[in-house]
């Protein structure tokens, strides 16, 4: 049973806009880490970022992207926060 009035916001989006479909808490500091978009207006989550160590910058970012129907491809840029070796 819920007293409380529950309270949500919807947010339309229109062409190039950017949406946060979801963000998550995932390692308990209080801050979100994961964050999952929708940058085509679609209502779909197609861009999904990551803050692997905790220091509230993105270090993954996978797209999903379809060149023609049925195609999504996924581009992974990032290292994860660990250092890259020259």
């Amino acid at each position: 049973m819920n007293n409380g009035e529950d309270q949500a916001e919807a947010i339309e989006t229109r062409g190039d806009e950017h949406h946060v479909v979801l963000s998550a808490d995932t390692n308990g500091d209080g801050k979100p880490d994961v964050w999952m978009t929708d940058t085509t207006g679609d209502g779909k989550a197609d861009l999904y970022q990551f803050d692997t160590t905790g220091d509230g910058q993105v270090d993954v970012t996978m797209v999903e992207r379809a060149e023609d129907p049925g195609a999504d491809r996924i581009v992974v840029d990032g290292d994860g926060g660990h250092p890259v070796e020259p």
